[in-house]
């Protein structure tokens, strides 16, 4: 029935998405139907829900999320987009008396055009590992030990959990190729969380999101239908985590992600940002080009806010976040 009365809005507001580009069903309303040959859900078989064996190990770790020195850092990482939403993210949780403001930090480590290659390197500069970056822009995670953790009197060994939300510049590739950008970003989601946990030892959960709606992009930088089929990405990498924890194999594009070992923290999806622009998802989000700067892309203040309240409340109603609340 929700599936009919979807058809029938699109339809219905077709005339009015004069700036809206790309249409299609967001992952947790797909479900077990497809996309391109790729079934929905945000986890295994068409589901929401975190697998019983992966769920099990997130709340063991979540439970052992403890101050160190008397604190303990949720880091923020990612590119331009994650930057501005973490930092709103920040500013509401510091005035929420829900919020652990006791024994958590909350550092945005997120930065403007740094975007996922530039993340993978653990020691070397974006510039050394390949990624184009300028050669005056440092190693991301000494900017982060350097800038933002020891000016807070914190280390890197209190970084226990982060939020990760990145994309590829000038995507050129789309679904069902096999050359396509949601192959190309599983696999900088393996090296980045690797990266991160090899310069974070006490670092125990990731939770990642995808993009938001990308529809009303004017430039190249990212648009549809990469935005969308990001989070492809982002659930095979997780589905890679699963099935090697279970079997042992390692799945060849997202690489090893092996948490008991310590060669990547447990990951997740954290809250799913994308939604059908001014379409309803099922739980009523929308974007609208109203809640995005001029290039369509980033968000502006409304778009913000709104990512930050996502964030908000996920992490106050997550089972794997009881470090999260007061």
């Amino acid at each position: 029935m929700y599936k009919f009365l979807r058809i029938l809005t699109v339809g219905l507001l077709l005339t009015t998405l004069w700036a809206q580009s790309f249409i299609a069903t967001p992952l947790n309303d797909l479900g077990v139907d497809k996309y391109k040959g790729f079934q929905g859900g945000l986890y295994e078989k068409g589901t929401n829900e975190i697998p019983a064996d992966h769920k099990a190990s997130g709340l063991a770790l979540a439970e052992q999320v403890k101050a160190i020195r008397g604190k303990f850092v949720f880091l923020g990482i990612g590119m331009s987009n994650a930057a501005m939403e973490f930092a709103t993210f920040q500013d509401i949780a510091a005035r929420d008396n829900r919020v652990n403001h006791v024994s958590m930090a909350v550092i945005n480590g997120a930065m403007g055009a740094m975007t996922a290659c530039a993340w993978t390197p653990a020691k070397e500069t974006p510039r050394q590992h390949g990624c184009g970056a300028p050669d005056f822009v440092p190693n991301l995670y000494d900017r982060i030990r350097d800038d933002l953790l020891k000016p807070a009197g914190l280390a890197e060994d209190q970084v226990e959990v982060i939020w990760m939300k990145n994309a590829d510049p000038r995507p050129k590739t789309a679904l069902p190729s096999n050359d396509a950008e949601a192959y190309r970003y599983e696999a900088f989601i393996g090296d980045m969380i690797r990266a991160a946990r090899s310069r974070y030892p006490n670092l125990k959960l990731l939770f990642i999101s995808s993009r938001i709606y990308a529809g009303y992009a004017t430039t190249p930088l990212n648009p549809e239908p990469y935005a969308y089929e990001y989070g492809f990405s982002v659930k095979w990498a997780v589905q890679a985590q699963v099935d090697q924890m279970r079997s042992g194999k390692v799945d060849p594009r997202a690489g090893d992600l092996d948490y008991k070992k310590g060669i990547a923290p447990w990951i997740a999806w954290g809250p799913y940002l994308w939604a059908d622009g001014t379409v309803p998802r099922s739980d009523g989000l929308t974007w609208d080009r109203s809640e995005y700067g001029p290039d369509g892309t980033h968000p502006n203040i409304k778009g913000r806010e709104k990512v930050a309240k996502l964030l908000i409340d996920f992490f106050l109603n997550s089972p794997y976040a009881t470090w999260f609340k007061k």
